[in-house]
């Protein structure tokens, strides 16, 4: 793993950095005092904490084997590095604790802006495929939500209420088939939904997803066999042209709105605070739930939505 000889020495040096002997020691000298690392669920400020957060995130090998580096935009300010894996494709995020998914997805660039001595300012992550002009920004609490019929994995129309009524809350979940952090969350999120199920709760998951631009395995044949399978407590549906996710302003998978009885969004966020901890049982919609369920706002209406972005057709 090699940065572009093109890149400054202080990038160059980050990146090749992953296969030292001791990653974090290589990389110190490179950061300025009061670097920070924007990466979510939080950013991280100055050395110590740059490089404990980078090395649970962008552990050793973390985009796989024989990943190149380019300069997608050169002479960029900040220096932007995009990785790219065997054939040009695009490459794997790894998150630890987590399986790999089995086919390519798209990782981010990373972005090193540098300071007056040519040491590392900031690092920031960004998606490949950048959110399409038009979309709104995110559905928060209070707004209300759009509605939306959209077909199922085998072309049933399901609407977001159903008929006169929502029922006395609806989660509605953008996820994906191949994201390590919609497959992380996955099983906790079928459980809060079949925990739910005698309370009327309604339960929409939405792939949003473009396969020509992330991965095949989010085309509706893979997800109709996860669907067969039993993987899924609720319809999944899918939103083919993007609408309904630019609509809510969605950017991510996974990410979750909780509507109350009125279609309100009370909820907006991620499961829970740790993709990684299963024992978190997706606590932030649970929590969320019961307090929609008991006719009050949640103590938490809105959490930092950490995940893959959207693949969006343009």
């Amino acid at each position: 793993m090699t940065a572009p000889a093109a890149a400054p020495e202080a990038v160059r040096g980050w990146i090749d950095a992953d296969t030292a002997a001791d990653p974090a020691a290589a990389r110190r000298p490179l950061l300025a005092p009061e670097v920070v690392f924007e990466f979510p669920p939080t950013p991280s400020v100055g050395p110590d904490a740059v490089l404990a957060q980078s090395s649970m995130v962008m552990p050793p090998g973390w985009l796989g084997d024989d990943v190149e580096w380019a300069l997608p935009e050169p002479g960029a300010d900040p220096v932007v590095l995009r990785a790219t894996g065997p054939g040009g494709g695009p490459v794997h995020v790894r998150v630890p604790g987590l399986p790999v998914p089995p086919e390519p997805m798209a990782a981010m660039d990373l972005l090193f802006s540098l300071d007056g001595t040519g040491r590392i300012a900031r690092i920031t992550g960004r998606a490949h495929h950048v959110h399409p002009q038009g979309t709104a920004r995110a559905l928060r609490p209070g707004d209300p939500a759009p509605g939306f019929v959209l077909p199922d994995v085998h072309g049933t129309p399901v609407p977001l209420r159903s008929g006169t009524s929502a029922g006395p809350a609806t989660v509605v979940i953008f996820t994906c088939n191949h994201c390590p952090y919609s497959l992380g969350w996955h099983d906790r999120l079928q459980q809060v939904a079949r925990d739910h199920a005698d309370r009327g709760v309604r339960f929409l998951q939405i792939n949003a997803n473009d396969p020509a631009a992330g991965t095949v395995l989010d085309g509706v044949e893979r997800s109709r066999e996860r669907v067969a399978a039993g993987e899924f407590a609720g319809p999944y549906l899918v939103d083919a042209d993007q609408s309904v996710a630019r609509s809510w302003g969605a950017r991510y998978t996974p990410e979750v709105f909780v509507l109350d009885a009125a279609g309100t969004v009370a909820y907006h966020g991620a499961p829970d605070a740790d993709v990684g901890e299963p024992d978190l049982a997706a606590d932030l919609l649970r929590d969320a739930l019961a307090a929609v369920l008991d006719g009050r706002a949640p103590d938490r209406p809105e959490t930092d939505v950490l995940g893959c972005s959207i693949k969006w057709s343009s």
